[in-house]
């Protein structure tokens, strides 16, 4: 076990501030967090600090994007579709079914306004925990699906023990999350790859490591393109990577300053700078599909 970065509660605090979310109650006496990594590669930020409901309700009603009814990777999880049986995991208000055809669509989900939306769009939506309701329906499924959810669970392991009983023999497994191997992964002081938000991160080697051991191994990594609206974001970890990295002859103070100055810059520019279709550092997403085989020992 190493750790890779401590950050300070208080900073988060802030930056959860400016996005209308206020944090405090769920931080308590805590001073700092840290990310780690295990033998696996898999990081998860210690001590575990977890958003609730609130949390998440405040995060959407002050900040519109952030839950979009459109996901690009909707259009690449759609091409390994397939069977008549499809699971989406946490799946909101259900928008990913416009792009299911030709198969059984069932979401879970654990917000009741959300659940309550997509029923009433005569979505099939249950209001169930992953682990409890795969216990109920071994074996149903062709395919599960998740999108940006992985990253907000406190224990891995029981999101792919889940999905491992859910899935027939063969079927495929569609994981959407954060990729720490773009431009997320030095941007350290993004409070949305922090908890409370995110509690863990994920590297392509981790992406494949990681699921053998729960009987699934890797089909296809496919890296989506940078999202025309995070160049300020791109700009930022390019920056902070480069031009801010600690001198050895500048003071703690004059360091202060010139962040401040960086970012004060950074701010300051559009939110829609255009961006090549063909850039070439990796966006934001990372969309990894498994394969289910039978464990070892069975």
């Amino acid at each position: 076990m190493r750790t890779l970065v401590t950050l300070q509660i208080a900073d988060l605090i802030r930056r959860y501030d400016a996005l209308g979310a206020d944090i405090r109650r769920l931080v308590g006496d805590t001073r700092e967090v840290s990310l780690v990594e295990d033998e696996t590669g898999l990081r998860m930020w210690r001590p575990l600090i977890l958003g609730d409901g609130e949390f998440y309700r405040q995060l959407s009603e002050h900040n519109p994007w952030y839950y979009a009814p459109e996901k690009r990777e909707y259009d690449v999880a759609a091409r390994f579709l397939g069977g008549d049986d499809l699971l989406e995991v946490g799946c909101g208000e259900g928008h990913f079914a416009a792009w299911v055809k030709n198969a059984h669509y069932t979401g879970l989900e654990l917000s009741e306004h959300a659940v309550a939306s997509a029923q009433g769009r005569g979505l099939r939506v249950l209001r169930q925990d992953f682990a409890v309701f795969a216990d109920e329906h071994p074996g149903c499924f062709d395919r599960v699906c998740s999108f940006q959810v992985l990253e907000h669970l406190p224990a891995p392991a029981m999101y792919f023990r889940a999905a491992h009983r859910a899935l027939r023999d063969g079927g495929l497994l569609i994981t959407a999350v954060p990729s720490e191997d773009s431009y997320l992964g030095s941007q350290h002081d993004d409070c949305l790859n922090a908890p409370p938000h995110h509690v863990s991160r994920w590297t392509d080697d981790c992406l494949k490591r990681y699921p053998e051991t729960f009987g699934f191994q890797l089909h296809d990594l496919v890296h989506l393109p940078v999202e025309q609206g995070h160049a300020q974001r791109l700009i930022h970890a390019f920056v902070s990577r480069t031009l801010l990295r600690p001198s050895p002859r500048a003071s703690g103070l004059l360091e202060r300053l010139q962040r401040r100055a960086v970012v004060s810059l950074l701010r300051s520019l559009p939110a829609d700078v255009p961006i090549p279709a063909d850039f070439f550092i990796p966006g934001h997403t990372v969309l990894a599909v498994h394969r289910r085989v039978e464990l070892k020992d069975q």
